[in-house]
């Protein structure tokens, strides 16, 4: 251990010995799965302090009676307490008084002041109605609790509890979970039962528990003390239903049928040959829970099972361009008339396809459906998906102040997706399990002066890929552009009839209305034979510990002292697998095959015969004629799982230190102060530690990268004005660091080497083999052909290993760290009834992700922006005492490398908001929950999500690759909303003995994003390139929209409730812009032709005009850039109006 390592825990073992030594008090936390109560008890008349008063807490929730007795302040404290409803009971000589319908939420602190009137008559129970404050006055959190009748009352668009999360004021959905707070949504933590049960390789949601088996979530925004980690976005945490004393269920069900489905609006834009259309089919999920005792007060019990079942129609529509029409000279267009404008009667066709001069987009003739010559339907090709949804759970309290949870909860499910954009054959079969186990023990000690909470939990995700047709798991996946659809329909008969004759160029006993054209060209839209492409046989685990500490303490007031530990192995095996061993690209009209594939590199020395390949790619240090290209013994990885060097086997090892003390000065005066310490270790693939790298001559050990020094100090204070838990006014101040998922162990850390060959088709004896007629060009899997005995290797007429200079850490690279500011303050202004005002800003201090100083030949995982000067010193100095000319050439390259690290602009992410915040908790049959956020997001680093490309690679995206792609990228980032409001509500009206009747709306409304002006770049591919300044083209539209929940319920007997609802999403059907087309100048232009541009620095939309393309070799030519018709158009809507049915029979 470190000295660094024995100074933490020096510090957390003093801590606990001063909690045994100054004046111990009850232990006065709550856990993120637990709650707490808290109060003073005064004279009604005298106001003074009650000490000696027994409290005592009970409920369905709760398997023993807590009890604790007022100090000489009359304060009390009882703690690990589970959510739910809880019976509050003050005892004080021969006085009782019962507090009902008190609330405890998770990991939040309940105010119960109470004042006793001395006087009263003895032997009576004084029964109290009025409800507890809602607000925590201990704790500077920022967020939402989320309990059961949310759940079932609000109109929730989902089934699993990612669907609830976007109630919490400034969150939003990002395309890949919810973000929070203007951070991605791969930032966020998620809790189920106390264990971390985050994915792993990306920082997804990585246990989706279904709403019904859920008892509460807690969604933590901003400002959490030092117990949380890990976390620069959210904390999530979801706690499940337990049993109980009475035995307890419901079988319940859910039905979306595709015909109360409105149709979707489908966006329009430019027409290719084959387009798709997707419909929900159904959605639907039914299951059973059931809990109750074993033994009471003693062992309870709770299981639930839940399938869950989906179908998604795609409908396939082939359409064919026309020539038949022509710009009038008044720039109307004519009628369609296909006779050719030269015919001695003439028409309008002129041998070009027909353009619409209002949208500059294609016109086409569907070929199937309504509109269609035949009137035929469609070919509809379905996507199904099944899942189960299993959990179990134990409680055991050997006594009051010892007890245990053990949970285990699974997700199986089996996906299939048959091909759309080509053959049926080449989709793909997915088979997933997800497992969770956790074990929590809680012990109070020394009556209850003392806590300790121990908790170990396995999560584990795995995931297996195939071929809808197993034999083609071995057949490489073949993307055909630039050719013909008619002439593939032939060739591989995956088209129907109408097809096939509607898109056939004009043939001798055809009739080919437009014979002048080629009917149905795939310029813009790929087709796909062959095998599925990525197979994968993966899974990830995390095996975590933790362990934490609470006492408190009286010196100059109360405080609350708690320390803890936690220790998280994270483990990975990803298959590097592609079908066949390779994807191709075959660009049948440019004459060109691009294989693809993955490929293990070793040295000279390496003498195993499965490295009999060479491997060619440009060098990067060369000078002359003949230096221009390096060489790499190495092996094509095969397609089939357990081939050598598919299997890798990532490691992630994380380890945490907190302590916090909560300082109340005053009973209403609170001031909390912590310090957490995080450390993380990625280390190499298990096959690569401790060799040598054959590419970047390194020895590599066995961590690749180790980011320690991660202190992350909480500093909070809390003043009530009202001294009865009904207000608090706060501030708060606190670092966060990310904890990097671990997709960068497996492309970074894990060897990864792509090998991409280019054969040029035509000529004399073309690599790929003569003209395929079923393709129209040659057939690709004729490229990746082993050669005969004694020929050569087949040689592309360019070659490029992806990643064949390694990667490189910077040395000295420091963690990714977030800093964060919040003030506010909320009162209860009436009871039940709070409101809420705070600022919020959230900077990014440091970033880690992968830069290329030299022009995408070397990358460096680095803090873009900054190197420190002593490593630049350190290196220098090594470099001078080395004798070795190659090694101090070496050494000299990587330190002009790293030197170049500071070029690069230093990553900004700046968070700046205001959140109005109400609530009215459910009472009285009301409630209503809303918010409105004002928020600016600037910066030029939009976070673990590259939304402007698609990139999903967290701290190793393109976003800092190169240094002549970063101008323009600093303004309103993509999750930019100025404006959110949100309001929840439900009302249920009371029927007597006819039933009840619930009523529930979820309302929102936000402003657009912002738009950019993208294109290509002619190494990174489309949209990589910022032509102008982020934000000044402007945002989308305004959006809104409103979801409704009825539902009737009546009871069928004293003990069984049946309920029957609908909910209707998206009322008023208003299908708004949820994406527009940001790409100015795509790639290929309708022609075929590549085309690429460089950002012009500062530039507005009027310099647009003047822009010049560059060809795919990075030359500027003289040819203006092809502007895309459909830019800035909607390329995606939220979903039409939609409605689901559900039932729910409680017992």
């Amino acid at each position: 251990m470190t000295t660094k390592k024995l100074l933490i825990a020096a510090t957390l073992g003093a801590s606990s010995l001063l909690s045994h030594l100054v004046a111990p008090e009850l232990a006065q936390a709550q856990s993120n799965t637990t709650g707490a109560l808290t109060g003073t008890i005064t004279d009604s008349k005298t106001k003074e302090p009650l000490p000696g008063v027994t409290v005592i807490a009970t409920s369905a929730s709760l398997q023993s009676a807590q009890t604790a007795i007022t100090d000489e302040k009359g304060q009390y404290r009882i703690t690990s307490l589970p959510p739910g409803q809880y019976l509050v009971t003050f005892y004080y000589a021969d006085i009782t008084l019962e507090r009902d319908g008190i609330i405890v939420g998770v990991n939040k602190v309940t105010p119960v002041y109470q004042s006793l009137n001395q006087d009263a008559a003895g032997g009576e129970v004084v029964k109290i109605t009025d409800s507890a404050p809602t607000i925590d006055p201990t704790s500077t959190a920022q967020g939402i609790t989320i309990d059961k009748n949310y759940i079932n009352n609000i109109p929730v668009p989902g089934r699993n509890f990612e669907s609830t999360l976007g109630a919490a004021a400034g969150s939003q959905g990002d395309g890949l979970g919810v973000s929070f707070s203007g951070s991605s949504s791969l930032e966020n933590q998620y809790y189920v039962d106390g264990v971390n049960t985050t994915g792993l390789t990306f920082g997804t949601v990585g246990s989706p528990v279904i709403n019904n088996f859920i008892e509460e979530i807690e969604v933590i925004t901003g400002g959490y003390n030092a117990e949380f980690g890990r976390a620069t976005g959210a904390v999530v945490n979801v706690v499940t239903k337990s049993g109980s004393n009475e035995f307890k269920g419901s079988v319940f069900g859910t039905f979306q049928p595709g015909a109360l489905t409105r149709e979707a609006n489908v966006a329009a834009t430019n027409a290719t040959s084959l387009d798709f259309n997707g419909n929900v089919a159904y959605n639907a999920d039914f299951g059973v829970e059931l809990g109750g005792p074993i033994i009471k007060d003693k062992l309870w019990f709770y299981v639930g099972f839940a399938p869950q079942f989906a179908k998604v129609d795609i409908t396939r529509i082939p359409k064919r361009q026309t020539d038949c029409r022509m710009v009038m000279d008044d720039g109307t267009l004519s009628i369609c008339n296909p006779a050719l404008s030269t015919a001695p009667m003439p028409g309008f066709a002129n041998g070009e396809p027909d353009v619409d001069p209002a949208t500059g987009f294609l016109i086409t003739d569907p070929l199937c459906g309504p509109d269609s010559p035949t009137g035929v339907e469609c070919e509809v090709r379905s996507d199904t998906s099944r899942s189960i949804n299993l959990l179990g759970k134990l409680n055991y309290a050997l006594n009051p102040e010892n007890q245990g949870q053990l949970t285990i909860q699974a997700l199986p499910g089996h996906s299939n997706r048959p091909g759309d954009a080509g053959l049926v054959s080449t989709g793909a079969v997915i088979d997933s399990l997800v497992t969770d186990v956790s074990f929590k023990w809680t012990s109070k000690f020394n009556d209850n002066k003392t806590e300790i909470e121990a908790v170990v939990g396995w999560h584990r995700e795995a995931t297996e890929v195939g071929s809808i047709d197993p034999s083609l798991n071995n057949t490489p996946a073949q993307v055909l552009q630039n050719g013909n659809l008619a002439v593939w329909a032939r060739g591989f008969g995956g088209e129907t009839a109408e097809t096939l004759a509607g898109c056939t160029d004009d043939i001798p006993g055809r009739a080919d209305p437009y014979p002048n054209i080629d009917n149905c060209p795939m310029r813009s839209r790929s087709y796909r034979i062959g095998g599925p492409g990525g197979i994968a046989n993966d899974s990830t685990e995390r095996r975590a510990a933790k362990l934490g500490l609470i006492q408190r303490v009286k010196a100059a007031g109360t405080h609350e002292i708690k320390a803890g530990i936690d220790v998280e192995n994270n483990l990975s095996n990803t298959t590097r697998l592609l079908s066949g061993g390779a994807i191709l690209q075959n660009l049948v009209g440019n004459n060109q095959v691009r294989v693809q594939r993955y490929v293990q590199l070793t040295d000279d020395a390496n003498m195993d015969p499965r490295f009999d390949k060479t491997c060619h790619t440009p060098d990067p240090n060369a000078t002359g004629p003949t230096g221009d290209t390096k060489s790499y013994k190495c092996d094509f990885l095969g397609g089939q799982y357990g081939d050598p060097g598919t299997d890798i086997t990532g490691n992630t090892f994380n380890w945490s230190a907190y302590l916090r003390d909560s300082w109340q000065i005053q009973p209403n005066l609170t001031f909390n102060a912590g310090v957490r310490y995080e450390e993380q270790r990625l280390r190499y693939a298990a096959d690569l530690q401790n060799t040598t790298d054959a590419l970047t001559g390194l020895e590599l050990g066995k961590n690749a990268m180790t980011l320690t020094g991660m202190f992350a100090p909480r500093l909070g204070i809390l003043y009530d004005w009202t001294k009865e838990g009904r207000s608090k006014i706060y501030t708060h101040w606190g670092r966060f660091y990310e904890s990097i998922p671990m997709r960068i162990n497996d492309r970074s850390f894990g060897g990864e080497a792509f090998y991409v060959q280019d054969f040029v088709t035509s000529g004399m004896n073309p690599p790929c083999g003569p003209t395929d007629p079923k393709i129209g060009g040659p057939n690709g899997e004729k490229c990746i052909e082993e050669p005969a005995p004694g020929e050569p290797q087949k040689v592309g007429a360019s070659e490029q290993i992806i990643g064949a200079s390694g990667v490189l850490i910077a040395p000295g690279i420091k963690s990714q760290y977030m800093d964060e500011i919040i003030a506010g303050f909320e009162y209860e202004i009436l009871d039940d009834l709070k409101i809420g005002l705070s600022y919020q800003n959230r900077r990014m201090g440091r970033v880690i992700e992968d830069v290329s100083t030299d022009g995408a030949e070397t990358y460096i995982i680095a803090n873009p922006g900054e190197w420190d000067q002593d490593e630049e010193n350190k290196l220098q100095a090594r470099i001078d005492r080395t004798d070795d000319l190659q090694e101090k050439n070496r050494l000299l390259r990587q330190l002009k490398l790293f030197q170049g690290i500071r070029t690069f602009d230093k990553p900004s992410r700046d968070y700046n908001a205001l959140q109005f915040t109400l609530t009215r908790r459910f009472s009285k049959k009301l409630y209503v929950q809303g918010s409105y956020t004002y928020s600016r997001i600037t910066g030029n680093y939009p976070g673990l999500i590259s939304y402007d490309n698609g990139q999903v690679d967290p701290n190793i995206s393109s976003q800092y690759d190169l240094i002549e792609l970063l101008a323009n990228r600093i303004g309103p980032l993509p999750q930019d909303r100025p404006h959110y409001i949100k309001l929840d509500g439900y009302y249920t009206f009371d029927l007597k003995s006819a039933g009840e009747l619930t009523t529930g709306i979820r309302l929102r409304a936000l402003s657009g994003i912002p738009q950019q002006a993208l294109a290509g770049h002619y190494l990174y591919g489309p949209d990589e390139s910022f032509l102008l300044p982020r934000g000044q083209i402007g945002r989308t539209d305004f959006e809104h929209g409103l979801d409704i929940h009825v539902a009737y319920a009546r009871k069928l007997n004293k003990n069984m409730r049946l309920e029957i609802y609908a909910d209707i999403f998206n009322a008023y059907n208003r299908q708004g812009s949820a994406a527009t087309d940001d790409t100015y100048a795509p790639q290929f232009a309708l022609s075929g032709d590549e085309q690429n541009a460089n950002p012009i620095a500062g530039g507005t939309y009027e310099d647009l005009m003047w822009l010049k393309a560059y060809d795919g070799s990075g030359n500027e030519t003289a040819k203006p850039i092809g502007r895309n018709p459909n830019y800035r158009n909607t390329v995606g809507r939220y979903g039409p109006s939609n409605v689901r049915l559900g039932m729910r029979l409680t017992f």
